[in-house]
């Protein structure tokens, strides 16, 4: 588990590989907790109730590597600017502290950006296109942002119309169901919140936080994966876009609508908004002192 060949392709077998005398290149995948593949099949309620795994739809899940943490501002700004306010003091600021103020267009930037600087395949394409800096639109930085970009800052529709590669490699962003089996521990947990009953032990919410972001990985428990902060601290983008869910609705969610699907809470949310069946949506091209996210790879 979390081993690259030489030339940067997905994990494999590292006894078989041994054995073979293949030459190998050590890289630990540091932060990533790895998920196994999972197929709910409709036949069977969750417990907290879901809008995503009902009755009747059957959501495969594929294998994922999955951040522990929420992208942090040190993570979010190697690659990215900001597209209109700044963390700050008083919201939470620091390398350590998760980035906000992120839209789904900016946090796209992101995970293409971040997988071409590393030699893996992006997911996201407009047209054939995967490199984000070509891509209509695109927000160049000047002066100490020089060099790095976020998206429009308008409503965009070349950019909604954006494909998703289900077999690349590269960073991500989870579909909907994806989230919520995470949060659900593989979707054998009822608890409310992801990790727990008692809110306070996994999540920084109204009640707790000070009306502001805090540090990743200082809740006092990680969810039964071992990831941190899928209950409060900042909302995180999905993939999907918000729409009518039904028997039909294939796993990458509905069709195409006007917002996109936030889950988790944030540090300024109730306990209903930190729960793990919450649905929160936005428009994608807004950035939100709540809104960050959370990246995920395939594993196949």
């Amino acid at each position: 588990m979390g081993w690259y060949k030489s030339d940067g392709s997905a994990l494999f077998d590292f006894d078989a590989a041994i054995t073979s005398n293949t030459t190998i290149k050590a890289k630990w995948l540091e932060g990533f907790v790895t998920v196994a593949a999972g197929t709910y099949d409709g036949s069977a309620a969750l417990t907290p109730a879901s809008s995503v795994f009902i009755s009747g739809r059957t959501v495969q899940i594929s294998a994922l590597y999955v951040c522990e943490h929420e992208v942090t501002q040190g993570e979010y700004e190697t690659y990215c600017k900001y597209g209109g306010s700044s963390p700050s003091d008083t919201n939470g600021k620091g390398a350590n502290f998760p980035a906000y103020h992120v839209s789904w267009y900016d946090a796209i930037v992101y995970c293409n950006i971040r997988s071409k600087a590393e030699g893996l395949t992006p997911v996201y394409k407009i047209g054939t296109e995967t490199d984000p800096t070509k891509w209509s639109d695109i927000v160049s930085g000047t002066g100490a942002a020089a060099g790095k970009y976020c998206g429009p800052s308008s409503d965009n529709t070349t950019w909604d119309g954006m494909t998703f590669d289900t077999t690349a490699n590269g960073y991500r962003l989870p579909t909907e169901a994806e989230w919520e089996y995470i949060a659900r521990n593989k979707n054998t947990a009822s608890y409310t919140y992801s990790g727990s009953d008692t809110i306070g032990e996994v999540a920084w919410y109204k009640e707790n936080s000070g009306n502001k972001t805090h540090e990743i990985k200082t809740t006092s428990k990680a969810n039964g994966l071992g990831i941190y902060d899928m209950s409060g601290n900042v909302f995180e983008w999905c993939w999907d876009w918000y729409g009518t869910i039904n028997e039909s609705t294939p796993s990458t969610g509905p069709a195409p609508g006007s917002q996109r699907v936030l889950r988790g809470g944030s540090m300024v949310d109730d306990v209903t908004g930190c729960s793990v069946y919450f649905q929160g949506t936005y428009i994608p091209r807004y950035g939100d002192v709540t809104f960050g996210f959370r990246v995920v790879r395939s594993a196949n």
